[in-house]
């Protein structure tokens, strides 16, 4: 089945590929394949970006908010009493305890509003970039430019790759494509693209999921009495008496936006705290970042500024989720359940992938699929 899907969605990329360049440009072929890829990863990942805003529309669209405002405080209180009986629930004496030595709730408050998507988009452009300097490397623009044919598949590779055929399109170099190894360092960048890719993308679409099943309202609204959303009606529990937790952002405001913009209220879900995609971003970053650099390189000297360079974004990585976990839950955006059920999701999509690449590559390595050398590698 996954055999004949890949096999359709590689003729319909060569049909699209072909009757934008042209069956006799090659090297047209080549920039629109790579052009492609790039339309098709890009909307991938923004439509990955907008989980939020998708469960807030299907809310919307299929369930009354007096209901879902009900099962989102029923949600909350469940979290609450469970920390309770852990001896964890500690958001309202740290929100108090900041407030009263530390302060600075314009910096925090804009680090929640900003940071999380910024650093995410910025990790996601790298490897997106990495991935395609690999590529681009790979492509024979020289042999493209010359009108070289696309190479034949050898007899006995034919029957596992029939979409391979001679043609003017030039496919996918089945070597690029393979995973020989299960180890994350022996990948190219394309496939550790792939691979971190496939991590963050999974685990936003399975926090998406918390959202529609699970709607919890964050500690920020559990003591507002006064906050509505863009039809009118009232998001808060106004539980004063047995809350009191501070809205920071709608207290102090952050610099980039505030919960009573019209579009922060028509776009975002109010409820979707559980779990924290604050949290299952912010730990990927720093996932990709030890993955792909891993340790202090031996090779550099302690007088190198490279060394340092590389331990001060290492450490910087480690911090970067801890810093985001304890904002979020200063600020009373998230419970510490969240961030836990974050870093749980996070853990899940990692295991998927990792067995999912282990079990392709025990498969190539059984089937011995000959490699093929074409000169262009998409």
């Amino acid at each position: 089945m996954k055999r004949r899907f890949s096999f359709l969605f590689r003729q319909l990329r060569r049909k699209i590929v072909v009757g934008v360049a042209g069956p006799a440009s090659h090297q047209r072929q080549a920039v629109v394949g790579l052009a492609l890829l790039a339309l098709t990863e890009v909307a991938l990942l923004a439509l990955t970006f907008c989980t939020n805003f998708l469960s807030a529309y299907i809310h919307n669209t299929l369930e009354i908010f007096h209901d879902f405002r009900l099962r989102a405080l029923h949600n909350a209180l469940a979290i609450v009493s469970f920390e309770r009986s852990l001896g964890i629930f500690f958001e309202q004496p740290l929100q108090r305890w900041h407030d009263a030595y530390l302060g600075g709730w314009g910096f925090w408050n804009t680090y929640y509003a900003g940071v999380h998507p910024a650093v995410t988009v910025i990790f996601l452009v790298f490897i997106l970039v990495r991935m395609f300097g690999w590529k681009l490397t790979r492509v024979n623009w020289k042999r493209l430019n010359e009108g070289a044919q696309p190479l034949s598949p050898p007899p006995d590779y034919a029957p596992l790759a029939p979409e391979l055929s001679p043609s003017a399109y030039y496919a996918s170099d089945a070597a690029s494509a393979m995973v020989t190894r299960a180890s994350f360092a022996d990948m190219s960048p394309a496939q550790q693209y792939r691979f971190l890719r496939s991590v963050w993308v999974l685990s936003a679409w399975l926090a998406f999921v918390g959202f529609l099943l699970v709607p919890t309202m964050p500690p920020r609204l559990l003591s507002v009495c006064d906050f509505v959303n863009a039809a009118g009606a009232n998001v808060g529990a106004c539980l004063t008496t047995e809350f009191s937790f501070v809205d920071t952002i709608g207290a102090h405001g952050s610099l980039l936006w505030d919960w009573n913009d019209e579009s922060v209220k028509t776009l975002n879900n109010p409820y979707a705290a559980f779990p924290s995609q604050h949290t299952i971003f912010a730990a990927w970053c720093a996932m990709t970042w030890i993955m792909l650099f891993g340790p202090a390189s031996s090779t550099l000297s302690l007088r190198s500024p490279r060394y340092w360079l590389r331990a001060v974004l290492r450490w910087g990585s480690i911090a970067y989720p801890m810093v985001t976990v304890y904002c979020i839950v200063v600020t009373a955006n998230h419970y510490i359940s969240d961030a836990l059920a974050g870093l749980v999701i996070l853990a899940i999509s990692y295991a998927c992938v990792h067995f999912y690449y282990l079990f392709k590559s025990r498969r190539q390595s059984y089937e011995s699929v000959p490699t093929l050398t074409t000169t262009l590698p998409y």
